[in-house]
């Protein structure tokens, strides 16, 4: 019974741990630091000994380390995050509404807004990157703003 009261605390007390681990990064969370004095008591830690405290205390810094390293944050993936940097294979002739470019890396991107604009160019510099949740085309040397595209292969 007195394991299962200390698995138990050790289980309600994590959430707690984990955000004073994230606080105390490269420190080891120890019980006394998330449980008060009367918790303590009523669990059954502070009758614990010495050894068998470390040994708990040990524990819930493990686990608290494979708690936050679980719910780090993964960046999503994007066909535009990191940047692109190449050109368009031939000629541009500006923005139509749903222009697809077959550029010199290999890939076709296409027009995800609406926007007419007229620039021509030949095998232009592009940018395509990350901002805002979509993917966006600037070409080099032309003054009209990024276009919203999408990544066909």
């Amino acid at each position: 019974m007195r394991r299962y009261c200390i698995l138990l605390v050790v289980l309600t007390v994590a959430a707690f741990a984990v955000r004073l681990a994230s606080a105390q990064q490269g420190r080891e969370v120890t019980f006394d630091q998330v449980m008060t004095p009367e918790e303590l008591k009523s669990t059954g830690v502070a009758s614990l000994s010495a050894p068998q405290r470390r040994e708990l205390d040990s524990w819930l810094s493990r686990y608290t380390a494979l708690l936050l390293a679980s719910q780090t944050p993964r960046k999503a993936k994007s066909d535009c995050d990191p940047a692109i940097e190449t050109q368009i294979a031939g000629d541009f002739k500006g923005w139509e509404g749903e222009t697809i470019y077959n550029l010199l890396n290999g890939q076709i991107w296409q027009q995800s807004s609406y926007h007419y604009h007229y620039h021509y160019a030949y095998a232009p510099e592009v940018t395509i990157y990350a901002s805002a949740g979509a993917c966006l085309m600037r070409v080099t040397d032309d003054d009209d703003q990024p276009i919203s595209v999408r990544r066909l292969k």
